[in-house]
């Protein structure tokens, strides 16, 4: 029995976006430990008390923690089912060929994710989620209503982060 054999420009470069999304989740925990008063707006407007600090709370608690973490867990699955795939012994060159674009496509996905909701949280907002699917982007946003001037920021950072046009892209408030 003749086992196929991927690649191995596929594994350097699925080793190396792997370890860009690590580097990214690394570096997210990392800025996110570096806060000094949680919640505290960086730069915020100026307070009509002198010396008073304006601070965001977060309008949706743990929302966005379990949407990560449950994204997460749904991903790791998902890559799991591609390599069992990869590592197939009766499988086909064009069931590997997908198999390693979807894997590709998934990983530049998470990467794309990470960036928008950075890119947002760093525009001021409280927090973001965003997910991308075939081609479809989706943001929910922590807040308790957007401005049209928000939603435009917003529609930027996603449009230039995926390509995708303006119709493709939606974005709502967290639940």
């Amino acid at each position: 029995m003749k086992i196929k054999s991927v690649s191995k420009r596929f594994y350097i470069i699925l080793a190396a976006a792997l370890l860009l999304l690590a580097g990214a989740v690394w570096l997210n925990l990392k800025l996110e430990k570096e806060d000094p008063v949680e919640g505290e707006l960086p730069s915020a407007a100026p307070s009509s008390e002198p010396g008073a600090k304006e601070t965001m709370v977060s309008v949706y608690g743990d929302y966005f923690n379990s949407f990560r973490t449950e994204r997460s867990r749904t991903r790791a699955q998902e890559i799991d089912y591609l390599r069992s795939i990869l590592n197939s012994e009766n499988i086909d060159e064009e069931s590997i060929a997908e198999a390693q674009g979807r894997l590709l496509t998934l990983v530049g996905n998470m990467e794309k994710e990470f960036t928008i909701e950075s890119r947002i949280r760093s525009k001021g907002f409280l927090d973001a989620a965003a997910t991308i699917r075939d081609d479809q982007a989706t943001v929910v946003i922590d807040g308790g209503a957007l401005t049209d001037e928000e939603v435009a920021r917003i529609l930027d950072i996603v449009m230039s982060e995926t390509g995708l046009p303006a119709s493709a892209v939606k974005i709502s408030l967290g639940e």
